[in-house]
């Protein structure tokens, strides 16, 4: 009996999974079957409920699953590629609060133009459940399947898709967005700089966001502070170009007086300048700030 008992204990032991196993079992089985509930998977799995919404808690802090009443689903971002996906991760926190703020700057019934990149993908998963209709194009093919399930218009630009961001780029996206005139078009950009404006490092890109701007009656540059006083190989836009940029409080005070002294509009949040809080609040001319 102590024979049989001591090799059921070593043939578990030996059926232990690593984290790691247990992740990609986790999403196997959410990949194949959907959605199963936290008790049955941890059942599963051979682990308790404790240990089972941990592994969960991380594989949802990567996009990799959403949690919903009670049961784990397969997040549609699986799809995405690794790189996206750690870019995604990057500034995670300040982009998503220019994501969530710059959906003030959006209506009802609004057509908008939604760019490629991780701080606009925030943006297309914010929107989800804000409005009841909206149309919007986009070339952002991680954009376009976090907005397919709020209902929304979508409409996508083809061209060539570029395996580090998915983005739809080239002269047939060009030529595509030329038939379009929305309200608003929300960019992200790789630099911004006082002696450059905004720039991105591919030309295929600037060509893109350069047709975003002209068919849109405003449009909004979406980027975390680490992009400031940054220049890339290729200009797309001037400051005058641009309605409202918005970023986060990691702006330098130096940084800050000079778009100050240029009358370029900003909205920070989250932010403090100097001591003063104006979160959420847009600072425009002479950056006084309006709500």
């Amino acid at each position: 009996m102590s024979k049989i008992r001591h090799k059921k204990q070593a043939a578990k032991r030996q059926s232990v999974m690593t984290m790691d196993e247990r992740h990609k079992r986790i999403l196997d089985l959410l990949e194949a079957e959907g959605e199963i509930k936290v008790e049955d998977l941890a059942d599963r799995l051979n682990v308790s409920q404790v240990t089972m919404r941990k592994d969960l808690d991380i594989l949802e802090t990567q996009g990799l699953v959403e949690r919903i009443h009670g049961s784990a689903i397969f997040s549609q971002r699986n799809r995405f590629n690794v790189a996206f996906l750690e870019e995604l991760q990057t500034q995670a926190t300040a982009k998503k609060l220019i994501a969530q703020a710059a959906v003030d700057y959006i209506k009802e019934g609004d057509s908008i133009i939604l760019d490629a990149g991780t701080t606009t993908f925030w943006l297309a998963q914010a929107l989800a459940g804000k409005f009841k209709s909206l149309l919007v194009i986009t070339n952002s093919l991680p954009a376009a399947l976090e907005l397919s399930k709020a209902g929304y218009k979508i409409l996508l630009v083809g061209g060539e898709v570029l395996s580090h961001s998915l983005a739809l780029t080239g002269p047939v996206t060009v030529n595509n967005l030329e038939s379009y005139h929305v309200d608003r078009a929300f960019l992200g950009t790789s630099g911004i700089s006082l002696s450059h404006g905004y720039s991105t490092a591919d030309s295929n890109d600037a060509d893109v966001k350069e047709q975003m701007i002209r068919a849109a009656e405003e449009t909004y540059i979406l980027t975390d502070s680490s992009k400031f006083e940054r220049n890339c190989l290729v200009s797309f836009a001037d400051f005058s170009d641009i309605h409202l940029t918005i970023t986060d409080s990691g702006i330098s005070s130096k940084l800050f007086k000079e778009f100050q002294k240029r009358r370029i509009e900003l909205r920070i949040v989250d932010a403090k300048v100097n001591g003063t809080q104006v979160a959420s609040g847009q600072l425009r001319e002479g950056f006084s700030t309006n709500t």
